[in-house]
């Protein structure tokens, strides 16, 4: 659809978003790639800014920076609709000169319920990124925007889990408060042959990423990559004895000291042991989000515990920051391991593919603990992209490929035949073969 709505305001959207216009408490919007969701929503409400004096909010879940925001959008539509002489575009928000009307962003995640009264008051709210905002979120978001009469709260997403208070309330649950409307790229006119193109590419790849990426389905429980039903689950302690012991690590570094407000990389480290058949069994765990004043005695206590064979690290800027730190704690605790780095090679998804291949074959065992279950979540949840929680995926990778590395992950040799039982009648011909081929080498020798 292409309407004229001012005569220098031409907006152009799917006309199955027609229906945006109508008033209504919730408005969701959910699908794939390519539909036009986001930028339908910024040209909205850049004329709703325009028509009339009112604080619109523009949220996600977690927002480390502006650049992270929806700010981007909405600056670029105020050019490309030739509204730039109505916007005062300022360091952090958006302010329409004719009417007053303020855009404003932010993330959700650290709001308390009574931080978050400071959003009372604004007309319009647009959740971006909504399947990923928590139901501890929108039950503060939502009662303190519903105070003001009128106020709307839009929602925008691709569907992830079933389970996301998004989906949940407003997709598979009918809600008499709100329009929910399935977006995807074939309901896009002006839908582009490039964009086609990644998308087929997509298809012949991995159905399963393209379902949720282009189609808007929800990640299928199986997964992606990683499917679910690959793992099998044992309890913590009950593992085989004769396990070759591994340690993977993936180094986040320290805390941003100039973003305080941002939340820190996660710092992981895993402990596997590979068993006679090369199945793999994970063991220990450790997760955190702080320093090396922290995290540095975590390593050293799982290397104590464990004694691996080997501790797979990977090259590259974080570690040659702290590998000094790790090589002196380690000399002034005698802890004698072996330090394995291995190159960083393409992106995230290529990486895990090693990993991928052992997983396929049924032969990884995880513990039924939290951190066990959260293993599993994040492997099943990974798809490579970038602004994603998969450091744990990372810990995988560089397990899967330092263990290929290792010479002695091989599995020993299962075929060495039990020993005889002396003074037996078979002990007393082994003793004469092996006394016949004792003279017989002699003779040779000699010879």
């Amino acid at each position: 659809m292409s309407a004229v709505l001012a005569p220098r305001i031409p907006v152009q959207f799917p006309e199955k978003l027609v229906p945006i216009f109508e008033p209504k408490r919730f408005k969701v919007m959910h699908g794939g790639r390519g539909g036009g969701k986001s930028h339908t929503i910024a040209q909205v409400l850049l004329l709703e800014a325009m028509k009339r004096r009112v604080r619109i909010l523009c949220v996600r879940e977690v927002q480390k920076s502006l650049a992270e925001s929806s700010m981007q959008v909405i600056k670029d539509y105020i050019i490309r609709l030739g509204l730039s002489a109505y916007f005062d575009v300022l360091k952090s928000e958006i302010r329409c000169k004719t009417t007053g009307a303020t855009f404003s962003f932010s993330g959700l995640k650290d709001h308390t319920a009574d931080s978050i009264k400071s959003f009372e008051g604004a007309g319009i709210v647009w959740v971006e990124e909504a399947h990923s905002v928590t139901a501890h979120s929108w039950n503060i978001l939502i009662p303190t925007i519903l105070r003001t009469d009128g106020a709307e709260i839009w929602a925008s997403f691709n569907p992830d889990q079933e389970d996301d208070y998004v989906y949940d309330r407003f997709v598979k649950h009918a809600d008499a408060d709100a329009w929910v409307v399935a977006i995807n790229w074939r309901d896009n006119p002006w839908f582009n042959d490039a964009m086609n193109v990644e998308r087929l590419k997509m298809k012949a790849l991995n159905d399963d990423l393209y379902q949720h990426i282009w189609e808007g389905k929800c990640r299928s429980l199986a997964g992606l990559l990683f499917k679910r039903r690959w793992f099998k689950r044992y309890e913590l302690g009950k593992h085989p004895d004769n396990l070759r012991r591994y340690m993977s690590t993936d180094y986040a570094g320290a805390p941003d000291s100039d973003n305080p407000e941002r939340e820190p990389d996660w710092n992981e480290f895993g402990i596997g042991g590979v068993d006679v058949s090369g199945g793999i069994w994970f063991l220990d765990w450790y997760s955190g989000q702080e320093d090396a004043a922290d995290w540095l005695p975590a390593w050293t206590r799982l290397a104590q515990k464990h004694n691996p064979r080997a501790v797979f690290e990977e090259k590259g800027t974080v570690l040659r920051t702290i590998d000094g730190t790790i090589t002196r704690e380690l000399q002034r605790l005698r802890i004698n391991v072996y330090r394995h780095a291995l190159a960083s090679a393409s992106s995230k998804a290529d990486r895990a593919l090693g990993f991928a291949a052992y997983a396929s074959t049924n032969e990884i065992w995880v513990p039924n603990c939290e951190w066990g279950d959260r293993l599993i979540n994040q492997l099943c949840a990974f798809t490579g992209q970038d602004g994603k929680t998969d450091d744990m995926v990372d810990v995988c990778s560089l397990f899967g490929r330092g263990v290929d590395s290792m010479r002695n992950a091989l599995p020993p040799d299962d075929d060495k035949k039990a020993p005889l039982t002396p003074f037996t009648e078979a002990w007393f011909n082994a003793r004469d073969r092996e006394d016949a081929e004792s003279v017989a080498e002699r003779e040779e020798y000699y010879t």
